[in-house]
Protein backbone atom coordinates (compact mmCIF):
# COMPACT_ATOMS: atom_id res chain seq x y z
CA UNK A 1 0.00 0.00 0.00
CA UNK A 2 1.27 3.04 -1.05
CA UNK A 3 0.86 6.72 0.52
CA UNK A 4 -0.91 7.76 -2.69
CA UNK A 5 -3.47 5.08 -1.53
CA UNK A 6 -7.04 6.83 -1.47
CA UNK A 7 -10.31 6.58 0.79
CA UNK A 8 -12.00 4.56 -2.04
CA UNK A 9 -8.91 2.18 -1.79
CA UNK A 10 -7.68 2.65 -5.07
CA UNK A 11 -3.73 2.95 -5.42
CA UNK A 12 -2.32 4.09 -8.42
CA UNK A 13 1.25 3.26 -7.64
CA UNK A 14 0.81 -0.57 -6.57
CA UNK A 15 -1.61 -0.88 -8.98
CA UNK A 16 0.97 0.41 -11.68
CA UNK A 17 3.32 -2.10 -10.36
CA UNK A 18 1.18 -5.02 -10.74
CA UNK A 19 -0.22 -4.51 -13.61
CA UNK A 20 3.36 -3.71 -15.54
CA UNK A 21 4.65 -7.05 -13.98
CA UNK A 22 0.93 -9.28 -14.83
CA UNK A 23 1.15 -7.60 -18.73
CA UNK A 24 5.02 -8.94 -18.67
CA UNK A 25 3.98 -12.21 -17.49
CA UNK A 26 1.38 -12.47 -20.07
CA UNK A 27 3.14 -11.57 -22.66
CA UNK A 28 5.71 -14.13 -22.08
CA UNK A 29 3.04 -16.54 -22.42
CA UNK A 30 1.92 -15.22 -26.26
CA UNK A 31 -1.32 -13.95 -23.85
CA UNK A 32 -1.48 -10.71 -26.54
CA UNK A 33 -4.57 -9.78 -25.20
CA UNK A 34 -4.57 -9.60 -22.05
CA UNK A 35 -0.47 -8.11 -22.06
CA UNK A 36 -1.87 -5.47 -23.81
CA UNK A 37 -5.06 -4.58 -21.58
CA UNK A 38 -2.84 -4.28 -18.63
CA UNK A 39 -0.39 -2.18 -20.36
CA UNK A 40 -2.50 0.03 -20.74
CA UNK A 41 -4.21 0.16 -17.37
CA UNK A 42 -0.98 0.20 -16.16
CA UNK A 43 -0.19 3.97 -17.97
CA UNK A 44 -3.31 5.02 -16.85
CA UNK A 45 -2.20 4.56 -12.87
CA UNK A 46 1.08 5.91 -14.02
CA UNK A 47 -0.60 9.05 -15.64
CA UNK A 48 -3.09 9.18 -12.66
CA UNK A 49 -0.51 8.83 -9.74
CA UNK A 50 1.48 11.57 -11.27
CA UNK A 51 -2.13 13.93 -11.17
CA UNK A 52 -2.28 12.34 -7.74
CA UNK A 53 1.13 14.12 -6.64
CA UNK A 54 0.50 17.29 -8.02
CA UNK A 55 -2.91 17.02 -6.28
CA UNK A 56 -5.39 17.67 -9.56
CA UNK A 57 -6.53 14.11 -9.49
CA UNK A 58 -7.51 12.63 -12.88
CA UNK A 59 -10.67 10.45 -13.96
CA UNK A 60 -11.88 8.31 -16.49
CA UNK A 61 -9.58 5.34 -18.71
CA UNK A 62 -9.10 7.84 -22.00
CA UNK A 63 -5.33 7.87 -22.47
CA UNK A 64 -5.49 11.17 -24.79
CA UNK A 65 -8.04 12.82 -21.70
CA UNK A 66 -5.51 12.05 -19.05
CA UNK A 67 -2.12 12.81 -20.87
CA UNK A 68 -3.72 16.43 -21.79
CA UNK A 69 -4.68 16.97 -18.83
CA UNK A 70 -1.38 16.14 -17.05
CA UNK A 71 0.61 17.51 -19.33
CA UNK A 72 -1.16 20.82 -18.78
CA UNK A 73 -0.29 20.65 -15.32
CA UNK A 74 3.33 19.93 -16.18
CA UNK A 75 4.21 22.90 -17.65
CA UNK A 76 3.56 24.72 -14.56
CA UNK A 77 6.53 26.47 -12.95
CA UNK A 78 6.00 24.96 -9.64
CA UNK A 79 5.54 21.57 -11.12
CA UNK A 80 6.70 18.46 -8.84
CA UNK A 81 6.64 15.77 -10.77
CA UNK A 82 7.93 16.96 -14.50
CA UNK A 83 11.48 15.70 -13.74
CA UNK A 84 9.97 12.26 -14.22
CA UNK A 85 8.47 12.41 -17.36
CA UNK A 86 11.04 12.59 -20.25
CA UNK A 87 8.22 12.08 -23.00
CA UNK A 88 7.09 15.95 -23.72
CA UNK A 89 3.71 13.82 -24.52
CA UNK A 90 3.84 11.28 -21.56
CA UNK A 91 3.71 8.38 -23.43
CA UNK A 92 2.98 7.06 -27.52
CA UNK A 93 0.09 5.41 -26.76
CA UNK A 94 -3.49 6.83 -27.11
CA UNK A 95 -6.67 6.10 -26.89
CA UNK A 96 -8.66 4.76 -29.68
CA UNK A 97 -10.64 2.54 -31.49
CA UNK A 98 -8.00 1.55 -34.13
CA UNK A 99 -5.97 -1.66 -33.33
CA UNK A 100 -2.89 0.08 -32.00
CA UNK A 101 -4.80 2.46 -29.84
CA UNK A 102 -5.61 1.18 -26.57
CA UNK A 103 -9.01 1.81 -25.02
CA UNK A 104 -10.37 -0.31 -21.61
CA UNK A 105 -13.12 -2.54 -23.75
CA UNK A 106 -10.45 -4.33 -25.07
CA UNK A 107 -11.62 -6.92 -22.08
CA UNK A 108 -14.87 -7.58 -24.00
CA UNK A 109 -12.94 -8.73 -27.17
CA UNK A 110 -12.38 -11.92 -28.49
CA UNK A 111 -9.04 -13.11 -29.16
CA UNK A 112 -6.74 -11.27 -31.66
CA UNK A 113 -7.74 -7.73 -30.97
CA UNK A 114 -4.03 -7.34 -30.25
CA UNK A 115 -1.18 -8.50 -31.75
CA UNK A 116 2.37 -9.92 -30.92
CA UNK A 117 3.54 -6.45 -32.27
CA UNK A 118 1.48 -3.99 -30.52
CA UNK A 119 1.43 -6.01 -27.38
CA UNK A 120 5.68 -5.90 -27.22
CA UNK A 121 5.30 -2.23 -28.36
CA UNK A 122 2.87 -1.64 -25.32
CA UNK A 123 4.42 -3.17 -22.40
CA UNK A 124 7.73 -1.93 -23.83
CA UNK A 125 6.56 1.33 -23.17
CA UNK A 126 4.85 0.72 -20.03
CA UNK A 127 7.70 -0.65 -18.33
CA UNK A 128 9.70 2.42 -19.68
CA UNK A 129 7.21 4.65 -18.09
CA UNK A 130 6.82 2.84 -15.01
CA UNK A 131 11.01 2.78 -14.83
CA UNK A 132 11.34 6.49 -15.17
CA UNK A 133 8.23 7.49 -13.36
CA UNK A 134 7.03 5.58 -10.47
CA UNK A 135 10.60 3.85 -9.55
CA UNK A 136 11.99 7.10 -9.62
CA UNK A 137 9.21 8.60 -7.37
CA UNK A 138 10.00 5.88 -4.73
CA UNK A 139 13.78 6.30 -4.95
CA UNK A 140 13.33 9.89 -4.16
CA UNK A 141 10.98 9.57 -1.15
CA UNK A 142 7.82 10.96 -3.26
CA UNK A 143 5.95 7.49 -3.23
CA UNK A 144 6.24 5.64 -0.01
Amino acid sequence: MSNYRQPNGDDYPDASKKHVEDSKKLLDANRFDGAGYLAGYAVECIIKTIALVEGNPVRGHNLNDLKTETIRFLRIPSCKTAKYVTNPAITFMSYGANPIEWQETIRYQGEGRVSDAVARAWVKETQRLYHEVISEMILDGVIK
